[in-house]
């Protein structure tokens, strides 16, 4: 081993410790930390006074923090914000405060178990919990909340961007399939005002939304399961963020109920991770190994094309947008 090559026990260290910063901004962002620290440099004795924590334990976890670049300590126990910590804040552009703590008590438990699934391939929510993940979220509404706002904090940066990658120009109806709180659809819609759009997703989910979701939009709200049935003979339909957690038995399945809705000539357009071949670093790889233990998965590009085989779909084009995900255009065999 040359004097420039990196030691391997070192490294295997860094990355097997690295659950501890992981749960570190988990916390910082839940507790909201970085709201409580101003660039002119605030005491921990204050930050723990102002937002009620132990002042003691708060200072070795900021400390920790900071030696990550997320806060920086100017002088002993004084923080300063950081480029990193300044995305963790409450209500400012780009925030990603509820994305940082998307994993639940539950998830974090259930990837303990990482092994079981490794094991015997099955998810580990039915093992532990005996039933499914979003069945368990369903059920514990404090779990399911801190799930949703996470996922909705990653759409809201993702989902302007993603919707200027669809060519809709000469489309009149789209069907947003499990689109949750409809912000998707919502910016879809805001970039194509001549759509009409349908948000479509579980009774409880359309029941929750109130009057506060797409009322800007011409968005018509349809519950039901898409294991079931989906709104028939729409120009395009939309999966995002769906397929990957779930098995590619049940990908089939959901797979199947849209393709009995589509029209000859309507669209799919699966928008999801695509697995990078070779040993490359891939954001979808490391959600991958969490995604399993509810019994999702990522896939490759040879992957979706053989579910889509299976179901008589066909893969027409891919777009990648820019972010994590890719804009798999898919139409009837």
């Amino acid at each position: 081993m040359s004097s420039t090559d990196v030691n391997p026990i070192h490294r295997i260290n860094e990355l097997y410790w690295g659950f501890a910063i992981s749960r570190a901004i988990h916390v910082a962002a839940k507790l909201g930390l970085a709201d409580h620290v101003h660039p002119s440099g605030t005491p921990v004795s204050l930050i723990a006074q102002q937002a009620g924590l132990n002042e003691d334990r708060l200072y070795r976890l900021m400390r920790l923090l900071a030696s990550y670049q997320i806060f920086a300590e100017t002088d002993k126990g004084v923080f300063i914000p950081t480029a990193l910590s300044d995305v963790l804040q409450s209500g400012v552009d780009g925030t990603v405060r509820h994305a940082a703590h998307l994993v639940t008590r539950s998830m974090w438990e259930a990837y303990g178990e990482l092994e079981h699934t490794i094991e015997t391939g099955q998810d580990t929510y039915t093992a532990l919990f005996g039933k499914g993940v979003f069945e368990y979220l369903d059920e514990h509404a404090h779990e399911g909340e801190q799930f949703s706002r996470a996922m909705d904090n990653y759409a809201e940066l993702e989902n302007p961007v993603i919707a200027g990658c669809c060519p809709l120009q000469d489309t009149t109806s789209v069907v947003d399939v499990g689109g949750g709180q409809g912000g998707f659809i919502t910016a879809v819609l805001q970039q194509n005002p001549h759509l009409v759009g349908m948000l479509f997703d579980q009774p409880q989910v359309i029941a929750g939304l109130g009057d506060t979701a797409t009322d800007e939009t011409s968005v018509v709200r349809v519950s039901g399961s898409f294991f079931d049935k989906v709104p028939m003979g729409a120009d395009v339909y939309f999966l995002k963020r769906i397929l990957h957690d779930w098995s590619d038995e049940d990908c089939c399945k959901i797979l199947q109920t849209v393709k009995a809705a589509m029209a000859p000539e309507s669209r799919l357009y699966v928008i999801d991770a695509i697995v990078p071949e070779g040993n490359v670093p891939h954001f979808s790889k490391d959600l991958e190994a969490f995604l399993m233990t509810w019994g999702g998965q990522e896939r490759d590009l040879a992957e979706f094309e053989r579910l889509f085989q299976q179901v008589g779909l066909k893969l027409v084009s891919v777009t990648e947008t820019g972010t994590a995900l890719s804009l798999l255009e898919v139409k009837l065999a």
